[in-house]
Parts: C-alpha cells; structure tokens; sequence
C-alpha cells in the first residue's frame, strides 16, 4: 500500500509531542509538619469530621503557618499513650490515694485511649519508677493503681517550712528536680503525639524564681512535646458547716463568698465550676494548684478537683481534634526564633468559613469576635 507524502506529514503532527528520554523526571515535595491538639467549637450539629483546613487560622509567634489538615482523634483506630505519672514528692498522701483510686475505677476508659503505662516519683536516685509497662488489660492498669492508692504514698508535708528536717533539700531545691523528672520522664515517650499524661500532683507555689522558671518549663515542654495534660488534685470536699453537707454554688456566688486571690476561668474556656461544693474552689485560690492549671489548659486538657469531672474529661474526648500546619516559617526573624526553645500557637475559627452564618446574629450583638479563639495547644518546639 502506498501513502501520499503529504498524508504522512498530516499523520505525524496529530500524533503528541513525545520528550526526550534524558528529560523525563519525577519530583516529590516533601512538606514538614508540625501539630496541636483543638477542642470542637461548640456550634450545634457540628462533628469533627466536618471541619476542613479553610475554618481555621493558625499564628506561631505571630506569623500565619498554612494549615494542611484537621482530624478527629480516632482512638479506636489509632489509640494514644497513656502515661499516668504519680508524683509522690510532691502530693500529699490523700491526693495519691485518692487520685489512684479515682483511675481504677476508670481502667477500661484509659485503656480505651490506648496503651498505659504507670510511672511513680518518689524521688528516688535514677528517676520514676516504671510500676506498669504499656499495657491494654484494664486488670492489669487496675491492680496497680489500687495497689499504689494502698501504700500511703505522698512526701509533700516533708518539705513544709515545719516539718521539713535539715539534711533534706531545699523546696526550691525539691521543685526544680521534680519538674526536671517529669519532663525527663515524658520527653522520650511521646513520639507519636498527641499523648494522654494523667498527672497526680499537688503542684506547687509558682512565687519565687524557681517556681516560675519550673512551671514555665512544664508548661511548654508538655504541650510542645505533644501531651494532653489531666493534672488530678482530688480531694474529698469538706461539708458546708451551715448545711452538714456539700453544697452546690455558682460561679457568682462563689466569687462574693470566698476570700483571697480570685482567678477566673481564662477568656475562652468553658466553666467546670458549676455544681461543685465551695470547698472545691480552693483550685482558684490556692497558688500551688496554679501550675498544673496552667499546664492543663496549655496542652488543651483539664486540672481536675474533685473526682466527678473526670467521667466528664473522657466523654470530652470526642470533641479533640490534631491540627496539622507547615513548620517552616516564612518571613519569620530566624534568629529571633532560635533563641526560643518553644514558639507559641494560637489557634482561631477562620472569620470566613462554612460556619460564619451560624455567628452572625451574636457577631451583631459584639458576642463573638471577627476570628474565635478556640481551646487548643499552645506551644511548639523551634524547628530551624
């Protein structure tokens, strides 16, 4: 068969430019990553599984990171370490107790978070003592924690001004190994975050340098190394001597009848105080209980008082969501940054998002800002 010339030049421009073979190449972009932990926003109707990159805004050390995801915490299919961490130095023995008894009760909803691991401070030479290696048998985390909840456990009265004999450290002293410990202990087990630490400790007085460096130091580094912080300094409230029983008082209330330093709820958290006997506020007036609040509330988790809210910190669970944004920093005075261990987060519902109209009449009324702030983790290591 013969074919016109002319037919063969028409044939061959129809058919697509073929490269040459020394220029064809694959790329892959490869984008660092960094992550906190956000409560839902408590709009009606709203999942987790509805939210989307575009409704939040994300600022570390105040430059805008883009957000390249959101999820919900899917602890069935992905479970999370668990870390109860006692602190015997500094926690009394009823709060030791009390506190391990509290989490017993509680072994088959912290295995449901993922494996758990039991590690005790007693201030021994060497660090925690493992009591528990990671587990998912609630008998196993429930044997072990009863078995602590019976020992008597709890050294902090040692180490009041009182009673504190003369060849023992100093508080300060005493302070600073503790929280070293702590963040020793949790650093290396938290590699995969977010993390649940559930942290038995009666804190302490953040008032002279030591204790301001100490709780800042927790602080940071247990959100920024990935951790859900439930700080547990239970108590048995005392009876209304009036009453002869717990009674019940708002948050109003207990403002006009307590003395003392007054602190309030942080803008934008939710009030845990309803319902709660007056003798449960002492963890708003009591400085020592200030750094695990801050701690809690730092790493989007809770510091609990009494053991009632803490069946309600599991159920809460359901609202968490792993925010994920680029690490890299743009504009950002790199200098600046490095001389910071860890950079702050902030974390707001995007002004234009699926969820405006929803605001609108309570941005009318000046109720919510143009951007929300939302709960969430507020600190990351400086990475270069």
């Amino acid at each position: 068969m013969k074919i016109a010339a002319g037919s063969l030049v028409l044939f061959a421009a129809a058919l697509p430019a073929q490269p040459p073979p020394d220029r064809t190449f694959t790329d892959a972009v490869e984008v660092a990553e960094s992550s906190v932990v956000i409560e839902l926003p408590r709009l009606r109707g709203v999942k987790p599984s509805d939210f989307e990159p575009g409704d939040l805004v994300v600022e570390v050390a105040g430059e805008r990171r883009r957000v390249t995801g959101v999820s919900a915490l899917d602890l069935k299919a992905n479970p999370r370490p668990v870390l109860v961490y006692v602190d015997a130095v500094l926690a009394r023995a009823e709060t030791v107790r009390l506190g391990a008894e509290a989490l017993a009760r509680h072994a088959r909803r912290l295995v449901a978070l993922g494996p758990v691991e039991v590690a005790l401070d007693d201030g021994a030479p060497g660090g925690a003592e493992q009591r528990l290696v990671a587990t998912s048998e609630p008998a196993a985390v429930e044997a072990t924690l009863e078995q602590i909840a019976g020992e008597g456990l709890g050294r902090d009265a040692y180490f009041e001004a009182g009673n504190r004999p003369l060849d023992l450290p100093t508080y300060a002293e005493v302070v600073r190994e503790s929280a070293a410990r702590l963040l020793e202990e949790t650093t290396a087990r938290c590699a995969d975050p977010p993390c649940f630490l559930f942290w038995l400790s009666d804190g302490f007085p953040a008032l002279d340098d030591a204790g301001v460096r100490a709780a800042g130091d927790l602080e940071a580094g247990l959100a920024a190394d990935g951790w859900i912080v439930v700080a547990m300094a239970l108590h048995v409230p005392t009876p209304d001597p009036d009453v002869g029983e717990p009674r019940p008082v708002s948050y109003e209330q207990w403002k006009a009848m307590t003395p003392g330093v007054k602190m309030a709820p942080s803008p934008g958290e939710i009030s845990r105080l309803q319902g709660l006997s007056a003798s449960s506020f002492d963890f708003y007036v009591e400085p020592r209980y200030e750094p695990l609040r801050r701690a809690a509330i730092a790493s989007c988790g809770a510091a609990l008082r009494v053991e009632h809210q803490l069946a309600a910190e599991f159920e809460r669970l359901e609202r968490r969501l792993l925010l994920r944004f680029a690490a890299e920093a743009g504009g950002t005075d790199q200098e600046a940054l490095a001389a910071m261990r860890f950079l702050p987060v902030e974390v707001r519902l995007a002004e234009v998002s699926r969820f405006a109209d929803r605001r609108k009449f309570k941005r009318w009324l000046g109720l919510v800002p143009r951007e929300e702030r939302l709960r969430h983790g507020q600190w990351i290591r400086f990475r270069p």
